[in-house]
């Protein structure tokens, strides 16, 4: 009995935890790495270095937070052998459609020229999503006339999804200023 309880609980807990998508389609380096730099801009990276390869994760936009995902780049980052990730996109899609079907992915550099501040990505995109959220599922109950049981309709759901690059120096030093 006690055995069924914790599988139970074990098949609970992965349900309730969301899932993290993971690709990535590159080479891997010759040993892991066990340290990984994040760079979320290019010109920041004061080394010369080579793209190993590109990575993408996503998941549920509700359940799956930002650093989740950013651990899963990191921690897969050094499997591979990188010495760093460079974030290079970000999404928010609803489910059923791929990376890129709705238009760009949304860069620092689409929202302050002068700060270049991911910072503000971050916001107007939880806010883009709350938005839509909520529009669907007003949308949703106002077309149903029944708080939305009718079965015809659903809200939407929404993935975060973030795209990176996994570099690795080729050089020893950094570049000097």
């Amino acid at each position: 009995m006690r055995m069924k309880f914790g599988v139970a609980a074990l098949a609970l807990l992965a349900l309730v935890s969301g899932c993290v998508s993971y690709e990535y389609k590159g080479k891997s380096a010759d040993a892991p790495t066990s340290s990984v730099g994040v760079f979320m801009n290019s010109g920041k990276i004061r080394r010369s270095y080579e793209v190993l390869g590109t990575a993408v994760v996503s998941g549920d936009y509700r359940e799956v937070s930002r650093d989740r995902l950013m651990n899963k780049l990191i921690s897969e980052a050094e499997k591979n052998g990188a010495d760093a990730v460079l974030v290079v996109e970000q999404q928010v899609l609803p489910y059923g459609s791929a990376s890129g079907a709705q238009g760009r992915f949304l860069t620092a550099y689409d929202y302050d020229e002068v700060n270049r501040s991911w910072n503000q990505v971050y916001r107007d995109v939880d806010e883009r999503y709350t938005n839509l959220f909520n529009t669907s599922l007003q949308n949703m109950i106002t077309r149903s006339g029944n708080g939305g049981s009718n079965g015809n309709t659903a809200a939407r759901t929404y993935k975060r999804v973030i795209r990176a690059e996994f570099i690795r120096y080729t050089d020893t030093a950094p570049i000097a200023d």
